[in-house]
């Protein structure tokens, strides 16, 4: 993935220690059950900027809730969303760079959840394809928004916000992105949901690159697929990850991977963890994630990134 950024600004001081950007996963990790940035971890990544550090989020989620709570927050670097498969501007909330599913890789995805029986949505920029509006998509949007403590989440409280990201019903998805180049939009990200865990263990191993999952076995194509539930995973082009996206950004920012501090606590953020100098798992985290990170924090509900930034960064 290329950005299309410049250098980093000369005015900018490097901070004196030994990591320069700090990544940060949301859910489990920036966020608590609450789904708030604390205080004390808005305080501590404002010290880290104010000496110097570049602090991004590295995220699951559409590019306009990266941006919201990364606004909030006054973060300094550009930011990751869906998975790694967008960079969008700090400032701006913008596209920077993007490595969107080939079209022919969503048909066959389209294709696999037909035949298997499981729910589909399609990611484009700010937008959530599905075949039709239900009680679980058409809310889909407040899951995203930035939470004002004390204000009832609903959709008159946060309409500014959900005005930056669409549920659009499509009906045949399969005929919605069979259209020309010009008029199917990019998908960056795709989300498949089955009614039981072992189901989805099951549906991952046949995309996992294995002859059934196409009628044209030859042709069968290669995706990143990442659990992010339960019931329920996430597919991204091949080679699209968090740390593809941070790699990227550091090219930009001429920053080696060993000043970089990651912060995650799901499947989504193994790469970056033990990509980056320093990879920290939550204490909520799962016990695999614990595992391959180089140190382990409070949980979200304790602060635990800014314990990761008075112990490690200033």
């Amino acid at each position: 993935m290329q950005m299309t950024s410049g250098r980093q600004d000369p005015g900018i001081t490097r901070v004196q220690g030994e990591y320069q950007l700090l990544a940060l996963d949301m859910d489990g990790t920036l966020l608590n059950s609450g789904k708030i940035i604390t205080p004390d971890v808005h305080e501590a990544i404002r010290v880290y900027m104010r000496r110097g550090g570049r602090v991004t989020i590295a995220s699951g989620r559409f590019p306009a809730s990266v941006w919201l709570h990364a606004r909030a927050a006054e973060m300094n670097a550009p930011l990751i969303a869906l998975n790694g498969a967008v960079i969008l501007d700090e400032a701006t909330g913008e596209l920077k760079a993007g490595a969107p599913l080939p079209p022919e890789h969503v048909r066959e995805l389209i294709r696999f959840a037909d035949e298997h029986g499981a729910y589909i949505q399609l990611y484009g920029y700010n937008k959530l394809y599905v075949r039709e509006l239900n009680e679980t998509n058409v809310r889909w949007p407040l899951a995203n928004v930035v939470v004002s403590p004390g204000k009832e989440l609903n959709e008159q409280n946060y309409a500014e916000q959900l005005g930056m990201i669409e549920v659009v019903a499509v009906g045949d998805l399969q005929r919605f992105v069979s259209g020309s180049i010009m008029s199917v939009p990019p998908i960056y990200k795709a989300t498949i949901i089955g009614p039981f865990p072992e189901l989805i263990e099951e549906w991952m191993g046949q995309l996992g690159g294995g002859p059934e999952v196409s009628s044209k076995p030859q042709a069968a194509p290669a995706f990143t697929l990442t659990r992010t539930g339960r019931h329920r995973f996430d597919v991204n082009a091949y080679g699209v990850s968090k740390r593809s996206a941070l790699e990227s950004l550091c090219r930009e920012l001429h920053i080696a991977p060993s000043e970089v501090a990651a912060v995650g606590d799901y499947d989504n953020d193994a790469d970056m963890l033990a990509w980056a100098g320093l990879g920290v798992a939550m204490g909520n985290a799962e016990p695999h994630i614990k595992r391959l990170a180089k140190a382990v924090t409070s949980s979200n509900e304790e602060d635990g990134v800014a314990r990761v930034i008075h112990n490690f960064l200033l």
